[in-house]
């Protein structure tokens, strides 16, 4: 970031490479829909390219990418009054006149009550994922899918880490009630 900061537009390119997909994957978690997703990581990299003058090295490159990427998907939810689509993770996304497969598990180690089982939990869980509060909800992304620590995740949140805590361990109580009937009921795997 200190080059291209510096003027060099291949180290953007460079960074934009190295953290796209993982930005784009963020963004997907949060919204659920993969348009939309791709329109906000699209944001969050404008954001860096027009801060790269005012970007100081206080913090890891990633935390302060990850700290637009929350700002984004926070203000997105705010925009517009967010509907959350859920989509299966087995089935290939329509892009124009052509098919992009999602990155899933192997399908030939899984038998096809397995991936019945995988796509309806995994539906589940988004589900529940969508009804939590937007803070709860970004923490929780950020510690489990993205494994950041409390003290990066207060930085990208900008608050606290007892905040952070406090979210994230709100956020999983409401995740266990919220889908307590499902795996209760027999109905999880």
């Amino acid at each position: 970031m200190m080059a291209f900061a510096r003027g060099d537009e291949k180290a953007f390119r460079e960074l934009f490479a190295k953290h796209q997909k993982n930005i784009i994957n963020f963004c997907y978690r949060f919204c659920c829909n993969r348009q939309v997703a791709e329109e906000l990581a699209q944001e969050v990299f404008v954001r860096v390219y027009r801060a790269a003058e005012r970007y100081r090295p206080d913090a890891r490159f990633s935390t302060w990418l990850y700290r637009i990427a929350v700002n984004v998907c926070l203000n997105e939810t705010r925009k517009r009054n967010f509907q959350v689509k859920i989509e299966s993770i087995d089935q290939p996304v329509q892009l124009g006149h052509s098919e992009i497969n999602r990155d899933i598990e192997d399908q030939e180690s899984l038998s096809p009550q397995d991936v019945i089982d995988a796509g309806e939990r995994e539906r589940m869980i988004q589900q529940a994922m969508s009804a939590l509060p937007e803070k709860q909800r970004a923490a929780l992304l950020l510690r489990v899918f993205n494994e950041f620590s409390y003290q990066q995740i207060s930085r990208q949140m900008e608050i606290s880490e007892a905040n952070v805590k406090s979210l994230i361990h709100k956020g999983r109580q409401r995740l266990q009630e919220l889908l307590a009937g499902y795996f209760k009921s027999g109905n999880a795997p």
